[in-house]
């Protein structure tokens, strides 16, 4: 609780130095109050300013603790993690980490890791939190230890070590449920409540900005390496000719069936437009040789017998 003449800590940003303040009058006007502050030390002593709660961080008489508390979270507030590492780690936590074990926290440092069983956690990672401390920044905090978001990092590959099949297991499930998307796309809703299906094209190219990156990191994380370029093209060459021979025998069956003409239409519509590594590559921007030129017809209107 906050009264008039109370001495607090007054800070304009998380990691600003710290200031003493005076409350000099309490505005409840409005749902959350704000407080008109005099400053009482350096060259602002005397000057008053408005407020919210937000910048004042208990009484004065606490701001060396409190400081030495803030050096310690700025210290660890160094390592930022990619949109493929939050989401690796998210997912590596809700599947291997219970909540009674250690948390993923956002504040105040985004992605910060708060172990709260030392001899739990060892048991899922493999390794003591301290030996975690040894290897990361981090500190200890009511009985909890606290561990930067390079930590996070270091928490979530040795639980998958540990314990890699659950997450593979994931990893197929998600991959599977990102191909159909692929091929049909996937029921949505729109601004306007209106259900439709979103484009395929769009869920593929979502697939290889997010779901892919964060399949090889988890992966990786597992101990399995990385799928190189020459794999996957040798995989799609190889899926592309079972599709083929799948779609031979669908002809074949509706030749059967008495669907010739169709069959016809839709072998020629097949091959005219089937994508290969001739059709299908960067265009390269150099100067065109006369021979690649297009040529340009240009037709002239004949006179008009009656002059215009």
């Amino acid at each position: 609780m906050v009264d008039v003449d109370d001495e607090m800590i007054y800070r304009l940003r998380q990691y600003s130095v710290s200031e003493r303040v005076r409350i000099a009058e309490i505005d409840s006007s409005k749902k959350t109050p704000r407080y008109v502050v005099e400053f009482m030390d350096g060259v602002k002593s005397g000057d008053r300013l408005n407020v919210p709660g937000t910048r004042l961080h208990g009484s004065w008489s606490g701001v060396r603790g409190f400081d030495e508390l803030m050096g310690n979270w700025e210290s660890i507030d160094e390592y930022e993690l990619t949109d493929s590492e939050e989401s690796a780690v998210s997912r590596v936590f809700d599947l291997l980490i219970p909540n009674e074990v250690a948390t993923c926290e956002w504040f105040p440092v985004h992605w910060h890791t708060r172990i709260k069983d030392t001899k739990a956690i060892e048991q899922l990672i493999g390794v003591t939190a301290f030996d975690l401390l040894n290897q990361c920044r981090g500190f200890r905090l009511d009985g909890d230890i606290i561990l930067s978001p390079e930590g996070t990092m270091l928490v979530s590959r040795y639980a998958c070590r540990v314990n890699p099949m659950q997450v593979l297991d994931w990893i197929e499930k998600d991959e599977e449920e990102y191909r159909e998307k692929c091929r049909k796309g996937s029921p949505a809703v729109s601004w306007d409540n209106k259900p439709y299906t979103t484009d395929p094209a769009s869920e593929y190219q979502w697939y290889l900005e997010d779901g892919r990156p964060l399949h090889e990191l988890l992966r990786s994380w597992c101990g399995q390496r990385a799928v190189t370029m020459k794999e996957r093209m040798d995989a799609a060459e190889a899926e592309v000719r079972r599709l083929d021979e799948l779609i031979e025998d669908l002809f074949v069956q509706m030749r059967q069936e008495g669907y010739g003409n169709a069959v016809e239409h839709i072998e020629r519509a097949y091959n005219k437009g089937r994508i290969t590594a001739y059709n299908h590559r960067t265009t390269v921007e150099r100067p065109l040789d006369p021979s690649e030129i297009p040529v340009r017809i240009e037709y002239r209107r004949a006179p008009r017998w009656w002059g215009y």
